[in-house]
């Protein structure tokens, strides 16, 4: 029961609302209202489990197979605004993923990058990743592309919350093979803390 309190407060503590700027100068700085936000978000629905939840991938090649995979992605680069007629705002976003193939059962391990491409003022957008592939069935290379959808607007201080539809190509000495899978993304950074604007930012300062 004390524990049950004691999560109850810590929750009710980050759902809290932004001190206002003349409280802020003479207390601990807070993040960006909309980091606060999207943090307790998280953490009310239980995404902060997502990457210890596989994804379900279904894949072709030497035979269909099922195929369980937990893509983890330590953080993200802060938003990058693209000029132009189609102006669009990059984010990259470095990942190692486990897989377990299942019956019969192989392993193998992925490591690479994937960048999301969003049309300004769109929370929808696309995305092409890359990864060398290492295990059982061979080793060789992935390309994949998809649709993507973030959660949550885009700020220099969050991390993309993703949902999207990614189809793979892989290639290895043993052969090529295709998948397909619905991927949900946090980064872990979303957990590890926020940045502060310091004062030459217009932020708060800690003095």
């Amino acid at each position: 029961m004390k524990h049950a309190v004691a999560a109850g407060s810590l929750l009710c503590f980050l759902a809290a609302p932004p001190a206002r700027a003349e409280e802020v100068s003479e207390q601990e700085p807070r993040a960006p209202a909309l980091v606060s936000w999207k943090r307790t978000l998280c953490l009310y629905t239980l995404c902060f489990l997502e990457p210890a939840i596989p994804d379900l991938r279904r894949e072709w090649g030497d035979g269909a197979h099922w195929v369980l995979s937990w893509p983890i992605h330590p953080w993200a680069t802060p938003p990058l605004d693209v000029p132009g007629v189609l102006g669009s705002t990059l984010i990259l976003s470095p990942f190692v993923e486990p897989q377990l193939r299942l019956r019969p059962s192989t392993f193998r391990m992925l490591a690479g990058a994937r960048v999301y491409a969003f049309p300004d003022a769109y929370r929808f957008g696309v995305l092409a990743e890359g990864a060398g592939v290492w295990g059982g069935d061979g080793k060789g290379g992935v390309a994949g592309v998809g649709l993507t959808y973030d959660l949550i607007e885009r700020h220099r201080d969050t991390q993309p919350w993703t949902v999207s539809v990614v189809v793979r190509r892989t290639w290895t000495d043993s052969g090529a093979r295709t998948d397909v899978s619905f991927d949900v993304t946090v980064p872990l950074a979303m957990f590890f803390g926020t940045r502060i604007p310091g004062p030459e930012d217009g932020g708060a300062s800690s003095e």
